[in-house]
């Protein structure tokens, strides 16, 4: 089975019929996606996606299958080195100073596309996939199969089109935040399945436009119906989506359906705020700065533009009843909720009280559900859940303990201004960190130990400024390399002279931070001209 025939499938098993390709709905489905980077090989002149914007223009590219990890030495005064050419260690007068240092690994430095890791086959047109099968114009696919025009899949995801950040769903097409099977333009929303056109629902089964549902089945605009009655009415409503798709070449969310009225203003609801203590996680902070720097460098307040470069804010917004809700909305679709009809995870229950009023044998159409919904359609726009203590002004947190400023954190704790930390635990301004600890700015990164400054890397300790490489132990200024130790620019300078090297970088950076002038480099920036 080919992609394309993968879409056919799921779309049949959704909607009863596919008369659409899944090339024909593709603006669509990359809706709400962080979108993929198109760059050009500096070797080849082929093309290169890359998962992340932040590249400077003026970088050089290579393409993943373009690096000889074996090349033999070169000089280091090479001006146009081949990717992944191993070079003789820096001169004396070259690591005199920061400065110095880095001007002379820029020459070294191509960023890597197209990059695809451990058994994956079939990858097309995508980056940053790991033991994946199958996947078409997409970034950040780990262990899925059968993915297209999709972000951030992981944890066995299959038959996924249009979707991100829901680990393990299956069967879903347009399907943003959550773990689902069989769903159909759905959001924020967990451990659901045969659902449509939803949000925000945990535990439920057989949705159609309902939001706000805890352990519910049959349920349309928030009213349970007898299992036959739901049904039919489900039967009507699929091949009308069915023929807006057909005629439109996409479809609608939730949150934005056509014709429904503005929100009228709600009662006041007050809840209880759970205890808080910042003080525990700016500890963290400092304990981590401890590790990476010998020193403390202030606190996470002190040290907020040094984090959040780069990172998707989190801000407050007023919310329908009256109350105050903290999230990002540069993150995915959360800034195309609109706010007369934003609510806080603490107003949901509230919520999910409200129903549509439908007689007994009364017609639906997509039409008069606008007018139906207005009523009921509220959209929470953070979430915590599972075992979830001290989140202060953070986004989505989901078994997390001490976390500030963070959106999108999972089964983590000591977390602060991060998108996309799974699994990790003192970890600080980071865009996604998966089995991470004691780390400062990774971008993309899994298993990483006391580490700075790190890209799309794998398996790496006590390094920073790295890019696309592997298995690194004290290692500073590589790109796309592997298995290398007390290694400066791709090369093994021994232990004693990396850790005085090591030093010299050190106090200039914590002379820079200590000033609040930042790193004055990132691991973005180093590759520019």
């Amino acid at each position: 089975m080919d992609i394309n025939q993968a879409f056919k499938f799921t779309y049949k098993l959704l909607l009863g019929e596919c008369n659409v390709e899944m090339d024909e709905v593709k603006d669509w489905l990359l809706s709400y996606q962080v979108p993929l980077g198109h760059k050009t090989s500096s070797v080849s002149g082929k093309p290169v996606v890359v998962s992340s914007q932040s590249y400077p223009d003026d970088a050089k590219f290579i393409s993943q299958d373009e690096i000889d990890w074996n090349n033999k030495f070169e000089p280091h005064e090479t001006r146009d080195p081949k990717p992944g050419t191993q070079f003789e260690p820096l001169g004396i007068n070259e690591i005199k100073d920061l400065d110095s240092i880095v001007e002379a690994i820029q020459n070294r430095v191509a960023y890597t596309g197209n990059k695809t890791f451990g058994r994956s086959e079939q990858i097309e047109n995508s980056d940053n996939c790991v033991d994946s099968f199958c996947v078409k114009d997409s970034h950040n696919i780990h262990g899925s199969k059968y993915v297209a025009y999709s972000s951030y899949m992981r944890d066995g995801a299959e038959y996924t089109f249009g979707c991100a950040y829901s680990p393990s769903s299956k069967y879903a097409i347009h399907v943003i935040e959550g773990t689902l099977i069989r769903a159909f333009e759905s959001y924020f929303s967990a451990s659901v399945s045969d659902v449509y056109c939803s949000y925000y629902n945990f535990d439920c089964a057989h949705l159609m436009f309902s939001f706000n549902q805890k352990g519910k089945r049959y349920c349309i605009g928030n009213l349970e119906l007898p299992r036959e009655r739901y049904l039919q009415l489900k039967d009507k409503l699929v091949v009308e989506i069915r023929e807006y798709i057909e005629k439109h070449k996409r479809f609608y969310p939730p949150f934005a359906i056509p014709g429904m009225p503005k929100a009228q203003v709600m009662p006041k609801f007050a809840f209880k705020q759970p205890e808080q203590d910042f003080n525990k996680i700016d500890a963290a902070f400092k304990d981590t700065c401890r590790v990476i720097f010998g020193k403390e460098i202030g606190g996470l307040k002190e040290n907020q533009k040094f984090l959040t470069h780069g990172i998707n804010s989190v801000e407050s917004h007023p919310t329908s009843f009256g109350n105050t809700v903290w999230f990002s909305p540069s993150f995915t679709f959360f800034g195309s909720v609109p706010k007369d009809r934003t609510i806080s995870c603490h107003e949901s229950e509230h919520a999910s009280n409200l129903k549509m009023e439908l007689s007994e044998g009364e017609d639906i159409s997509l039409e008069s559900l606008a007018k139906k919904l207005a009523g009921i359609a509220f959209f929470p726009t953070n979430v915590t859940e599972g075992n979830s203590v001290n989140n202060i002004e953070s986004h989505v947190t989901y078994c997390v303990a001490n976390s500030y400023q963070v959106s999108d954190c999972a089964h983590s704790k000591n977390c602060a201004y991060c998108n996309m930390a799974v699994a990790s635990e003192n970890v600080f301004g980071c865009k996604r960190a998966v089995h991470s600890k004691f780390s400062i700015r990774l971008h993309g990164c899994t298993n990483m130990t006391a580490c700075l400054e790190m890209e799309g890397c794998n398996n790496c300790a006590n390094s920073m400024f790295c890019h696309n490489s592997e298995n690194l132990d004290n290692c500073m200024f590589c790109f796309n390399t592997k298995s290398k130790r007390y290694a400066i620019g791709n090369v093994e300078v021994g232990r004693e002279k990396y850790m005085e090297v090591k030093k010299v970088v050190m106090d200039e950076l914590l002379k820079r931070l200590e000033a609040r002038k930042g790193l004055g480099l990132d691991i973005y920036n180093l590759g520019s001209v």
